[in-house]
């Protein structure tokens, strides 16, 4: 069987993007078949196609990339045991293997979820490489309880704007940063405070942080270590853990890696329940044209939320 992709041949701007029939792989026991119905654009996918993480791992050319996806299942493997043909599902694409850019992705069990029916697929393909760092940052390894204090770098990123409703959900005091542009719509996700980190240095305003999530990196998250109460904990998902900052503060810092069980489900069921929204800020179609012209506006614009990629 083949499926229409958008392949690269080498690592690159996105020129490089073109559309190819591929054959599609036989599938591992524990696998589904995905018809994609749509995807999304991340700065992790801008990063491979770029090569930026060539280091950490090779991909093998003309390759498949895109991370998100949202689609029916049409085939699983022979161990599939939560999951029928027919369902909708999303998941999270191993980036060495079949992506998302396709016209049909292979999903592994483990990364996928049942879409449920109040839920629109668009929003589903653009939710896992939001949703599943953001839990994993705020609850798997920040521990954040109700009434507690957290800090959201980059609250109108995709991850931001995720893990300030996230957190708002259990009940937690939320603080943000962010432009001036995007201050009543976090407000409205439930972001309590916003500072422009434009004119604000948020390490002269705030202080006594049960948690700080990080995605900036740089000078914002050796500060951040500074608004921390004792015994405070910082999560970072673009810098390695600066030990010393920690020692020197009497706070804990971790870096978001490793595994941990699939949130996706219970993300859905809020989103479906009204809780969670997402936001899309534009819509491209799933072509090599589309993607191209996608990772260049998510490159080239301040995107409140996601650019889907629909098919």
């Amino acid at each position: 069987m083949q499926a229409n992709a958008v392949v690269i041949d080498k690592y690159g701007n996105s020129d490089e993007f073109r559309d190819q029939m591929v054959d599609i792989p036989e599938l591992r026991p524990k696998q589904l078949l995905i018809k994609v119905a749509g995807s999304s654009v991340t700065p992790f996918d801008i990063g491979v196609r770029s090569g930026e993480f060539s280091d950490d791992f090779e991909l093998k050319m003309p390759a498949i990339t895109g991370t998100d996806v949202a689609g029916e299942v049409v085939a699983k493997g022979s161990e599939v045991d939560q999951f029928e043909i027919g369902d909708n599902v999303c998941g999270m694409v191993g980036v060495k293997g079949f992506g998302a850019y396709s016209d049909y992705a292979v999903l592994g069990q483990s990364k996928a979820a049942k879409v449920p029916n109040a839920v629109d697929i668009k929003s589903a393909a653009v939710l896992p490489m939001t949703a599943i760092p953001a839990y994993n940052s705020l609850f798997d390894l920040g521990k954040l309880v109700s009434g507690e204090k957290v800090l959201i770098h980059g609250g109108a990123g995709g991850v931001g704007s995720m893990a300030i409703q996230l957190a708002h959900s259990v009940g937690a005091i939320v603080y943000t940063t962010a432009s001036p542009r995007n201050f009543d719509d976090l407000k409205n996700l439930g972001a309590d405070k916003v500072l422009d980190y434009h004119t604000e240095k948020f390490e002269e305003t705030l202080s006594d942080m049960d948690l700080v999530i990080d995605t900036v990196g740089g000078e914002t998250y050796k500060h951040s270590f500074e608004v921390l109460k004792p015994g405070g904990r910082l999560v970072s998902l673009v810098e390695d853990s600066n030990i010393k900052l920690a020692d020197k503060f009497n706070v804990h810092a971790m870096y978001l890696s490793g595994k941990f069980d699939n949130p996706l489900a219970e993300v859905l069921d809020l989103i479906s329940d009204g809780e969670v929204k997402l936001n899309i800020q534009k819509e491209f179609p799933l072509t090599a044209d589309g993607v191209r012209d996608a990772q260049n506006y998510y490159q080239s614009n301040h995107v409140f939320g996601k650019v889907a990629l629909i098919k």
